[in-house]
């Protein structure tokens, strides 16, 4: 805990201003809410003043920590001797409040046995922000009903439902194959139930809510007429272009003129484009305009005739260009627009169909989703005019609010909380808002950092704003601290968005910690592409044992950082298969370890006995593995004398040959979870060595099994199988925190902790790039033009960047990317702000379009580049 800074960043709360605080990475803003949250406390002369204050945060790990920080500091007040830690922290408060230091500590006595006595209001009112979303929803529904976090299987029972019943009318089978045809045309996947999916989760995701709702109230029928107007409209603009087109070479063929005759046959390209309806990239080319403005036409190596009758028909040529660029320059936006939309409009006019079977699942399950928690809540508060119940409840319970990680808050969670805080305000309550728009990484699900820099920027005609920066880096040692401000201020110039270059450029930390850390750069240069991943692996291996051995420090203090659960996975693996103890925040999948496979094998071999391919599999693998005794027989003699045997005999095989191995011991009458215990008994399963992670997936299984039980309500192996299939990609292993393991996590999962030593591998991620699938975004429109619809639904193309059209999609795509590209850079902000000592991260050399690029430029800038070497160091290591 960071109790010296408590003089520098110590801030009393004024009542009805809202205080805004600008806290960069490692500014120990937890310690600074902490803080503020104890003056408001102990400044009551209420013991349960703890009632009225309500802190929300991003994540349970904040939340937890928060409440422990407070606890602590409450407990070690009401000790009659406070210990060096926290006493600079006490003193602070002993003034500030103009208490004795006696007076503070028995307030402290009786605020700590308060929380005791009502720890679960004390608990509730420190929550995550989804949590309170969800038991201020429970609190007006009429019936218990449970929280559903799996949204994608959610959304694809629901698409399989709803295909099975629309393919059996007539009018949506009709449309589906047309879709189909459409898809196949353009050479996509034409199965339709991925586009239903996208339309599914356009309902749900947050950042459509508006949009969606406006679709609405759009009825099947109100669809086919839009469709038919864009339709008509785009035909219209295409007969048009085509009409230019054929009175170009009308006039070539009347005039006498060739077409190799113009100079590069750009001119007769242009035409022949617009004849063929190749409208979307802009076919008005730099070198053509160059030449119409020149008036050059013609080829130098032309005959002399052809020469003559281009200079004599000059002026018509000029005349016919101008007027079809200024047909194409007038109506091409919208052309593009509406075509794009209509590739979605037959799926859109299938939304209150999707929307019927998703109330319906939801009813017959009994659950609302966590995607959608926000959209209730916000619906509630803005259809029970002036003031929800609920929210009145809230109004008189809460007078002190405190937001955390600000940034990564979605519009609806700002709406819905705003209106909490403006009444506290106004009655004289107050609002602590705390965020870092460089460490805004969750837009994908509805953050977004401008609303903080909104926020920010522009005054509120509802309350009055205190805004304050918190700059000082308490967290990392000084050469860390310097570098991540060197790097950062080079990144800036990339951006085009003057808000995100002047974030990024005043983005400069204040260093406490005066000496020490260091960094290390490693570019990876030559390797092949399929032995890239496990180059860098050997390369971290070989630091963790020089760190281990030669620098004394633990596994715990180590933390690997990656994008994606795959690669996560991968490093996990690799470690473990190396002895290394690991503690894993990403997929170690407990279906990718041996134990667990070979139980689920038996599984199926006892649900369908006959079944000798899954039979060969169990034996393959238990022969690969040492798992079996053959008695020194070759192992294809071993599976061809198993494979066949009754089942009891087949089992007593594969037990090691045990004489007294009993079939209906093992599985009549036994639980799933009995059968599984056995089995790992039977194949000595916790004897083997190395055995942390060996066991942990083992429990881990263990208590999936329990769990799945419970959630299909039988012990049936048809039901429990059906289940692991759907769940297996997404269960991981369970590690204490305790244990002295290297932590693996990715960047998201890694945000506000911090490690001695961070190593980041594979720091080539695209800087635009986000998702493999393609991206959907919604556009600004004319009601007038769309039947009332203000916005439409369109999938972001890369050649979106080549239409000119007075920089409308242009504009609209680049703004895209701009975010996009902000986002990719805030990753890599996230990942080498969490260090406290040593930094060390690997990339590849020959990749110009990532975040590799901005490292490149930052040492070119430091005028430290050199294109044979490829580890650069800052600090001494």
């Amino acid at each position: 805990m960071i109790i010296s800074s408590v003089k520098k960043f110590y801030v009393m709360l004024s009542p009805s201003t809202l205080k805004i605080y600008n806290a960069s990475a490692g500014s120990g803003k937890t310690f600074f809410l902490v803080k503020n949250y104890l003056y408001i406390l102990f400044k009551s002369s209420n013991n349960d003043e703890f009632k009225h204050i309500l802190s929300l945060t991003f994540t349970n790990k904040a939340s937890e920590e928060m409440k422990r920080r407070i606890l602590q500091c409450i407990k070690e007040f009401s000790n009659q001797k406070v210990s060096e830690e926290y006493y600079s922290l006490f003193s602070h408060l002993v003034k500030d409040l103009n208490l004795t230091k006696q007076k503070l500590y028995k307030r402290s006595k009786k605020i700590l046995s308060a929380i005791f006595h009502d720890f679960s209001s004390f608990s509730i009112s420190i929550s995550t922000i989804d949590k309170f979303t969800y038991r201020t929803i429970l609190s007006f529904l009429s019936k218990k009903i449970d929280l559903e976090m799996d949204t994608n299987s959610f959304l694809l029972k629901v698409v399989e439902n709803l295909f099975s019943k629309l393919k059996k009318s007539e009018k949506w089978s009709n449309i589906f194959v047309q879709c189909s045809l459409e898809k196949l045309k353009e050479g996509k996947n034409w199965d339709i139930r991925k586009e239903l999916l996208k339309i599914a989760f356009l309902i749900v995701e947050e950042n459509s809510f508006l949009s969606m709702n406006k679709m609405k109230t759009y009825s099947f029928y109100d669809f086919l007429r839009l469709k038919k107007t864009l339709l008509n409209r785009t035909k219209k603009f295409e007969k048009k272009c085509k009409k230019q087109g054929e009175k170009f070479f009308e006039f070539l063929e009347k005039t006498s003129i060739q077409e190799h005759s113009f100079i590069h046959s750009d001119l007769p390209r242009l035409f022949k484009k617009l004849s063929l309806g190749d409208l979307f990239i802009n076919p008005f080319k730099k070198r053509l305009e160059k030449s119409i403005h020149m008036e050059i036409f013609h080829s130098k190596w032309i005959e002399t005739d052809q020469k003559t009758l281009i200079s004599k028909n000059k002026k018509k040529i000029i005349f016919l260009y101008k007027k079809t660029k200024h047909i194409y320059k007038k109506y091409i936006s919208s052309y593009i627009l509406e075509k794009l939309f209509l590739k979605h409009l037959s799926f859109l006019s299938i939304i209150h169909e999707i929307e019927k079977e998703f109330v319906s699942l939801k009813e017959e399950k009994k659950i609302i989703l966590n995607a959608e928690l926000n959209k209730i809540l916000h619906e509630e508060i803005t259809t029970k005019e002036p003031f929800p119940h609920i929210y009145e409840k809230m109004g008189i319970q809460y007078k002190h609010y405190f937001i955390d990680e600000f940034q990564d808050i979605s519009f609806l969670q700002w709406s819905n909380i705003r209106i909490l805080i403006e009444n506290a305000l106004s009655e004289n309550g107050s609002a602590m808002i705390v965020g870092d728009p460089k460490q805004s990484i969750y837009r994908w699900r509805g953050g977004d950092p401008k609303q903080f820099i909104h926020l920010i920027s522009y005054p509120s005609q509802f309350y009055q704003k205190q805004v304050f920066t918190i700059d000082t880096n308490f967290r990392s040692y000084k050469e860390i601290v310097k570098f991540n401000n060197s790097l950062y201020q080079s990144v800036s110039k990339f951006f085009h968005s003057p808000i995100y270059q002047k974030l990024y450029k005043d983005s400069q930390q204040k260093i406490f910690k005066k000496t020490g850390g260091y960094v290390e750069l490693n570019f990876i240069y030559n390797i092949e592409k399929n032995n890239y991943k496990q180059y860098v692996y050997l390369e971290i291996r070989k630091r963790i044992k020089k760190l281990l051995i030669q620098n004394k420090y633990k596994l715990s203090d180590i933390a690997i950082l990656v994008r994606s659960n795959e690669e996560g996975n991968f490093l996990s693996e690799k470690l473990i298969q190396d002895g290394f103890l690991v503690n894993t925040s990403v997929s170690l999948l407990i279906k990718n370890h041996l134990e667990i496979e070979i139980i689920i094998h038996f599984f199926y071999i006892f649900l369908k006995p006959h079944c000798y391919q899954k039979r060969a599999s169990l034996i393959l693998l238990l022969l690969q593995n040492k798992l079996i005794s053959t008695n020194k027989k070759e192992d294809h003699d071993f599976l061809m004398e198993t494979l066949f045997l009754p089942l009891d005999l087949f089992l007593k095989k594969v037990f090691f040959n045990k004489k007294s191995f009993n079939f209906n011991k093992l599985y009549n009458n036994k639980s799933l979870y009995e059968i599984a215990e056995k089995i790992i008994h039977s194949l000595g399963f916790f004897k083997k060595k190395n055995q942390s992670y060996n066991t942990s997936s083992i429990y881990s299984f263990l208590d999936f099994i329990h769990r799945a039980i419970k959630s299909i309500g039988n012990n049936s192996i048809v039901d429990f199988l059906e289940y692991w299939e759907l769940k297996k990609k997404k269960e991981s292993i369970s590690v204490s925190e305790n244990i002295d393991a290297i932590h693996v996590m990715t960047i998201h999962q890694s945000k506000g902790l911090q490690f001695p030593i961070v190593l980041l591998p594979f720091v080539d991620w695209n800087v635009c790039s986000k998702k493999k699938e393609k991206e959907g975004a919604w556009i600004n429109v004319s009601p007038h033009l769309y039947h009332g619809l203000n916005t439409i639904y369109l999938e972001i193309e890369s050649y979106l960047q080549y239409i000119d059209d007075d920089n409308y999609i242009k504009k609209f795509y680049e703004d895209y990317l701009s975010n996009i590209r902000f986002d990719n850079l805030n990753l890599l902000y996230v990942a080498t702000t969490r260090p406290v000592e040593k930094l060390f991260l690997f990339t590849k050399y020959e990749k110009d379009q990532s975040v590799s690029s901005y490292i490149k430029n930052f040492l070119r800038d430091k005028r430290l580049w050199n294109d044979q070497k490829f580890q650069y160091s800052f600090g001494k290591e």
